[in-house]
Parts: C-alpha cells; sequence; structure tokens
C-alpha cells in the first residue's frame, strides 16, 4: 500500500488544510472593516459650504443664461411679428440669426455644466481626500489594515465585517 495515499494521509492532509483555511479566516476578520464612503463626505462640515458654493454658481449661471433666453424670445417674437413686412431674404437672414442664438444658447448651456462639474471636482476632492485621512486614521486606531467601500453600487457584496461609521461619526464629533 502507498503511505501518500493512504486514508490516513489524506485525513492528515485534509486536516491540515481545514485548519490554514480556518486560521487565515479567523485572522483576516480581525483585519477588515467596512465604511459607508458617501455618507461619510455627507457628514463632513466641508460638505455643506462645497454644495452652497455650487449652488451660488449655478444659480448666478442660471439668472445669466435666463437674461440671454429672454434676449431671445424677445427677438424671436419681433422677428415672428415683422416677417410679413420683410422681404424674403431679410427674413431668411432673421431665421439664421436666430438659429446662431439657439446654437449659442446651446452651447452655452454645455458649457455651464462642464464648468459646474469641474468646479464639483475642484470643491469635492478635498472633501474625499480628508474622509479618505479620516477613515484611515479611525482604521489605524482600531488596528484594521482593510477598509472596504460599503457605499451604494461600490462593489460590496457582503459586510460582515466591523462598521467604522459609529467610530467616524464620535472622531466628527457627532
Amino acid at each position: 500500500m502507498n503511505i501518500v495515499n493512504s486514508p490516513k494521509m489524506k485525513f492528515k492532509h485534509l486536516a491540515f488544510l481545514l485548519a490554514f483555511f480556518i486560521a487565515t479566516t479567523l485572522s483576516a476578520q480581525g483585519t477588515v472593516a467596512h465604511i459607508n464612503m458617501e455618507e461619510v463626505i455627507n457628514l463632513m462640515p466641508q460638505t455643506s459650504e462645497a454644495e452652497a458654493e455650487l449652488n451660488r454658481l449655478r444659480q448666478a449661471y442660471q439668472r445669466d443664461f435666463e437674461t440671454s433666453y429672454r434676449e431671445y424670445q424677445a427677438k424671436f417674437v419681433k422677428y415672428e411679428d415683422e416677417a410679413s413686412t420683410l422681404s424674403p431674404a431679410e427674413n431668411e437672414k432673421r431665421k439664421s440669426d436666430l438659429e446662431l442664438i439657439e446654437r449659442n444658447l446651446a452651447q452655452t448651456q454645455q458649457n455651464i455644466e462642464k464648468q459646474i462639474a469641474e468646479k464639483r471636482k475642484l470643491l469635492f476632492e478635498p472633501v474625499k481626500q480628508q474622509a479618505r485621512e479620516l477613515v484611515t486614521k479611525v482604521a489605524d486606531n482600531l488596528g484594521f489594515l482593510y477598509v472596504l467601500d460599503s457605499s451604494k453600487d461600490a462593489g460590496l457584496v457582503m459586510a460582515k465585517g466591523k462598521d467604522l461609521m459609529p467610530e467616524v461619526k464620535r472622531t466628527l464629533g457627532m
């Protein structure tokens, strides 16, 4: 009988693998935690300041855009009212003018959205960095080696590890 293939060796090999798996699992449980980073960012005091600045910017752009749009509407109504008294060539020129204004308004709206997105990124990147630093500090203090993001759509399927949110809230003074 071959000693390597004996039932006793297979049992010892299986027992060793099982013990190794259990030890690895137990040691990993104490090193991994999770937290909802979206919630942490929303709890940061700088978030409300950044949102307020974005709202002010959005309102300023909106006022400017609405002024331009009202000017376009007034010109449209004027051109429409005068169309019957003008030559076809003049009406065609005015139609081209209105189409140019429409394209400019559409381009302006796209530029506004782009500038707001850039400003959002500029304002929130430091907040996200501070949130990461805060979570890292809390995790280090509690002895965790890894922290998984449990935010919606972050890719975390199951979260049975330690949730750091209570400690982060405590650190933020909440």
